[in-house]
């Protein structure tokens, strides 16, 4: 039986910069820091500083609309997160990497040599990529069919488990006496043979002597919820209300007991946009400040493209375009965040200069703009209330932003008996209490 952590889990999602994508042009440093090596292991260190679990470290195999106006994730992610695992000791490192658009040996062999460099701290985000744009980055025409896209992606995570399995912990016995530095009778082929893949191995990779990699799953459509059940140790995703944050992680528990799991195996960790500053009022002027620093028509070119159409054909003062929004199966991008997004539109009643505002300030997730006292109690609510086991933090600006939750929110939960005050553990499996 897998225990629930004692703590709230608390991933650092290193956005280049910060969540809202304009502290940039506020910085000190030069614009081209924010892609560089030193500060993503800025925001690390600072992660680690407050016993956070992980960075995580999302990632997409093309540029997109909002890479054009904003730094982005421009760093291979495994290639970063072993840098970053050389700078620091405890904290996890999550990579993203598309089930799409890869080899399982090679993915397997990557993800098991970060383990072995950190020491057990490392986890795999694994996504299914759909979008044409991707697609001819690797020498096809469009993507496969969605059903075609989950199939691979299920098989995918099957080899790249046989290949973790497939040396024991103690394969490696380097025996000065006897001259034997394997031992042949712990490493086995796994003979896959399957619809996509044809997979002999044994892996060539360290063997897991602190255990597999995490699987992380993101991905909001039925069948992405379906492979988090089956596959993930961990599910990120898009909830504007508790409720429906505690609908979905009942219904990952369910399909994992169903898939022969022990439910509580499994993690639901939102994302969680923070605005903070020592007063509300402080921060709803400090969000404002941040998203007046993006100009209108960068403004109307994101909302565009999460939209899926020009943005000549938005007019921003004027009536939300309802007219406009795709339906489910031909919107761009991830689906959850896209609903989240659009159910604040529309409770909120937005016209298209609000919609795109709050898209430029972050949406998609859960938001809290507040002092310390109101970012923790709104950690605390969630999860108490067992709406989620943690939160992928996305705060407006990094570090500093960060520095802040580190120095100030981080010692009320401490305070509260939600939040560990040192690493108990090693290794991210650990942390998560797994």
């Amino acid at each position: 039986m897998v225990s629930s952590p004692e703590h709230v889990i608390l991933n650092a999602n290193l956005i280049p910069g910060g969540t809202i994508g304009s502290p940039w042009r506020r910085a000190s440093q030069p614009g081209e820091h924010f892609v560089g090596i030193d500060h993503y292991v800025d925001v690390a260190r600072a992660a680690e500083r407050g016993f956070l679990d992980a960075v995580f470290l999302a990632d997409s195999p093309n540029l997109q609309s909002k890479d054009w106006n904003s730094p982005s994730r421009l760093l291979d992610p495994l290639v970063a997160q072993a840098v970053i695992s050389a700078h620091t000791e405890h904290i996890g490192l999550i990579a993203t990497a598309t089930t799409s658009y890869n080899d399982p040996y090679n993915l397997a062999r990557q993800f098991a040599s970060l383990s072995a460099v950190s020491r057990g701290r490392a986890g795999w985000n694994f996504v299914v990529t759909g979008g044409d744009a991707a697609a001819r980055n690797y020498s096809l025409s469009e993507a496969l069919p969605k059903q075609a896209r989950y199939a691979r992606a299920a098989e995918f995570l099957d080899v790249v488990s046989a290949l973790w399995d497939s040396w024991t912990p103690d394969a490696l016995h380097a025996d000065k006496t006897t001259g034997s530095y394997l031992d042949s009778t712990k490493i086995s082929a796994i003979d896959h043979v399957g619809a996509t893949f044809r997979v002999a191995g044994p892996l060539k990779a360290p063997p897991l002597t602190d255990g597999r990699p995490i699987l992380i799953q993101a991905g909001a459509s039925t069948h992405g919820v379906e492979l988090g059940a089956r596959y993930a140790d961990a599910v990120y995703s898009a909830h504007s209300t508790a409720e429906s944050a505690l609908t979905r992680r009942q219904e990952l528990r369910d399909q994992a007991a169903s898939a022969g799991r022990d439910p509580n195996s499994i993690k639901l960790l939102p994302g969680l946009i923070v605005v903070l500053a020592d007063t509300e009022t402080t921060a709803l002027q400090r969000e404002k400040e941040l998203t007046d620093l993006i100009p209108d028509e960068v403004q109307a070119y994101n909302l565009g493209a999460r939209l899926g159409v020009d943005a000549g054909e938005l007019e921003l003062d004027a009536p939300f375009p309802w007219h406009l929004v795709p339906p489910d199966e031909a919107a761009p991008g991830a689906r959850g965040q896209l609903s989240v997004f659009l159910e604040y539109v529309r409770t909120q009643a937005l016209d298209t200069r609000g919609a795109a505002r709050l898209l430029a300030a972050g949406s998609g997730h859960a938001k809290v703009v507040g002092s310390p006292e109101q970012v923790a109690d709104f950690i605390e609510a969630w999860f108490r209330s067992g709406s989620c086991d943690g939160f992928n933090v996305m705060m407006d600006e990094l570090p500093s932003g960060l520095d802040t939750f580190v120095d100030h929110v981080v010692p009320l939960l401490q305070r509260r008996g939600l939040f560990r005050t040192e690493y108990r553990s090693t290794t991210l499996r650990g942390h998560y209490g797994l």
